[in-house]
């Protein structure tokens, strides 16, 4: 028995002018000129819920079948995600529609998707445009091949869109901060913020003087992690909370890019310890970082 669906999930406040972009694997953003035949559904959501989905410019759409290893909810918040990382939008799902196909003929669901991407007042760039649209679809392609793998980067993955979920500054923080120590660490032990900020470093800057400036940036934000969990909190003045999780949510947007961009870094982060170790130690040869 196959059980397969058309997904359609409206976009709200997405403000964006192009008509058709593919994210692979069937995955299409798409501008409908009326929405889809969801006739039946009504009754599941209010009216105000219901008309703003209907009026909808943009719906993400793609087929799915029932039990395969990306879920209806995943892809939406791989591409979620995948706008996140090219920069802060008011973008979001709330709900998803599933109309079913073959075994699954004249079942229609509906789901309403609880977890929101939360934003930062300020920092919204609400105009999306083709190049942005471009980009987030090849950064989904590759976000998708990691949440198939279920491996480290994937980890590193589901701890960014929490942090991205959060609407607590502290936890938001903590999450991505933990995102970067999936992605970067290799060992325990003494001296991880160093570790860590050259990995950094070397990762997301070519020339010395732009790793020294990516060094000092990451071990200044690092230690606004520290000062949440060791409780010196109060070391943050509260009008500097969202700047520095904003400022740590562009440090996790530049590492990913720079990761999911490179073939050699998707495959060598991967790696066990060991193998993490030895490549980075090779990144690194012929660059000392600032002394703290």
């Amino acid at each position: 028995m196959t059980r397969r669906f058309d997904v359609y999930a409206p976009l709200q406040d997405f403000n964006w002018s192009g008509q058709e972009q593919s994210f692979g694997s069937n995955v299409v953003l798409k501008r409908f000129d009326s929405s889809p035949d969801l006739s039946g559904l009504e009754s599941y959501v209010s009216k105000p819920e219901w008309e703003r989905a209907s009026n909808s410019d943009h719906w993400l759409t793609f087929p799915w079948v029932d039990g395969a290893a990306v879920s209806p909810s995943e892809v939406i918040n791989l591409f979620l995600l995948s706008l996140w990382l090219v920069k802060p939008i008011r973008s979001q799902v709330a709900l998803r529609f599933e109309l079913g196909r073959d075994d699954a003929a004249n079942e229609k669901k509906m789901s309403r998707l609880l977890d929101r991407f939360a934003w930062i007042p300020g920092s919204i760039d609400p105009d999306i445009s083709d190049e942005n649209v471009r980009k987030a679809s090849s950064y989904y392609a590759e976000l998708e091949k990691l949440c198939r793998a279920r491996d480290r980067l994937n980890n590193a993955m589901v701890l960014t869109v929490s942090g991205c979920w959060s609407h607590g500054w502290q936890t938001a923080l903590i999450c991505h901060a933990a995102a970067t120590e999936t992605i970067l660490t290799y060992a325990t032990g003494p001296g991880l913020t160093r570790r860590l900020a050259t990995s950094y470093a070397c990762i997301v800057a070519p020339d010395t003087p732009s790793r020294d400036a990516a060094f000092t940036d990451f071990t200044t934000l690092y230690s606004a992690r520290s000062d949440i969990v060791h409780g010196r909190m109060h070391n943050i003045a509260r009008t500097d909370t969202l700047p520095t999780l904003l400022k740590f949510q562009n440090l996790m947007r530049r590492l990913w890019s720079a990761v999911l961009v490179s073939k050699e870094l998707l495959s060598a982060l991967e790696l066990e310890d060991a193998g993490r170790q030895a490549y980075l130690a090779r990144l690194e040869r012929g660059y000392t970082a600032p002394k703290t």
